[in-house]
């Protein structure tokens, strides 16, 4: 617990605050009842809330929700920060501010080397260094009726069938089926196991939708979960690559009479073929490195030999902020503090851009965000650089 002379104290919440907690997310988010059973039901079990009150009363809080992200096949512990709020009448204080510099603090302190969260104004949290990480690939269906998708043997579509995910054993299968799909894909993704499916299902539940497990032939190809609210909304698709086809048609049998409906997609396009359906990009995570030496031992490391020194600007974390030392080796990957002179220099929100994959260096350059020492001409730099490994592919569609 932290306190200060404007009787203001910051500790996490426990179960005297449920009331209180509820009730500043009503008034903050708007959600119905039923999202708000299902979410404090499932997610108040195993996060942690933090929280800053004046005269003990709830002002507002941080929910920090844990994940466990594979990165390159490792399994590392994570934070999605979620119900972002302060009181109306308490706004514009420093209250967020001064939680989310405990957040990082006691984030370090546990080691966590990144977490994330989705914005709903990226200007409130890039002051905080958090920067996007991951876009999302969506399609809208625009009209009905809806266009066929050439090619495509009905019958094949006819032989895909569909039942809500209906038991523990179901939903671990669909965890296993998924991670392995995933992996073969994305660098990065968030790895489920059947209570992840299980609060998934309920959720969409609580906005009108399901978790289907898709079928051909007597096996698994494939789930969809989708909500219909205003609109349907179809939150995630995944299929074996050989029924991508076919399952697109199928969606759009399946929801034909739906207008609106968006489609984020692990691969991209899915259904282009169809001519009322369009699709586009969006940034939807931000991230932020907590610990940017436990970042670093998440890189794919290849075969490849070399040293450079990288100059880290962190206004938050004040243990990033040093000159850092970077050699790779077939032997191994070595990250440490130098007093030497640096090669490059740039903020910790570029760091992660770059070593994300979500922005190439050479544009990172040209945006003068990663500024080189003097005597290093732009080529020879990128030759450096480029040998540099880097994430590719990065996939979290969680909402919670």
């Amino acid at each position: 617990m932290k306190s200060d002379k404007s009787n203001l104290t910051i500790r996490y919440a426990d179960g005297r605050d449920t009331d209180a907690l509820y009730k500043l997310w009503k008034e903050c988010f708007h959600d119905t009842d039923a999202f708000m059973a299902y979410y404090f039901d499932y997610y108040l079990r195993d996060n942690r809330i933090l929280i800053l009150e004046q005269k003990n009363q709830l002002k507002s809080m941080i929910h920090l929700n844990p994940y466990t992200l594979s990165v390159c096949g490792k399994k590392v512990n994570s934070l999605y920060v979620v119900g972002v709020a302060t009181d109306a009448d308490f706004r514009h204080r420093g209250a967020m501010t001064r939680l989310l510099q405990r957040t990082f603090s006691d984030c370090y302190a546990g080691r966590i080397p990144l977490i994330y969260l989705m914005p709903a104004n990226e200007a409130i949290y890039t002051p905080f260094q958090f920067a996007y990480i991951y876009s999302q690939y969506v399609e809208k269906k625009t009209h009905t009726p809806f266009s066929f998708i050439h090619n495509v043997d009905a019958a094949i579509v006819r032989d895909i069938s569909a039942h809500p995910v209906s038991s523990e054993a179901e939903r671990q299968q669909l965890a296993d089926w998924s991670n392995s799909l995933l992996s073969r894909h994305y660098d990065v993704f968030t790895r489920r196991d059947a209570y992840y499916f299980e609060r998934l299902q309920m959720e969409n539940q609580t906005d009108g939708g399901d978790l289907l497990l898709l079928s051909a032939n007597g096996k698994q190809i494939g789930y969809v979960s989708y909500a219909c609210e205003e609109i349907m909304e179809i939150r995630e698709i995944y299929c074996e690559p050989e029924w991508q086809s076919a399952v697109g048609q199928w969606v759009l049998q399946a929801f034909r009479d739906k207008e609106g409906e968006l489609l984020p997609l692990v691969q991209a396009p899915f259904i282009a073929d169809a001519a009322d359906v369009r699709g586009m990009k969006r940034p939807i995570i931000m991230g932020r490195i907590i610990d940017a030496a436990e970042w670093i031992k998440c890189m794919p490391i290849r075969n490849i030999s070399l040293d450079i020194a990288i100059s880290i600007i962190d206004r938050w974390i004040p243990e990033n902020e040093s000159t850092w030392y970077w050699q790779i080796s077939p032997e191994g990957n070595s990250f440490e503090r130098t007093e030497g002179p640096w090669d490059i220099c740039l903020d910790i929100d570029t760091f992660l851009q770059w070593l994300s994959g979500y922005i190439p260096a050479d544009e990172l350059i040209r945006q003068h965000r990663i500024l080189l020492r003097t005597d290093w001409q732009e080529n020879d730099a990128m030759h450096t650089l480029e040998q540099i490994p880097v994430l590719h592919g990065l996939m979290i569609n969680e909402i919670v």
